[in-house]
């Protein structure tokens, strides 16, 4: 149920996902696939991973950040 209401209220704002400072991000439609529901998660945009400063060394398929197109 919690999850649910946070996905409506990304959606409503124009979000993409969550991220936090530990290089963690979710999309929307796979919220939590950790299974969890951490405090630290913040709304952010989705961006394509360039490989610059990603700290899976350019092996994950986008990020998730404070800003469009700089996350």
């Amino acid at each position: 149920m919690i999850a649910e209401m946070i996905e409506s209220h990304l959606r409503e704002n124009g979000f993409d996902g969550l991220y936090n400072d530990a290089e963690c991000a979710c999309e929307l439609g796979d919220l939590f696939p950790c299974n969890e529901i951490f405090p630290d998660c913040m709304a952010g945009y989705k961006s394509p991973c360039t490989g610059i400063h990603c700290g899976a060394d350019g092996d994950c398929d986008f990020h998730i950040g404070p800003k469009r197109g700089d996350a």
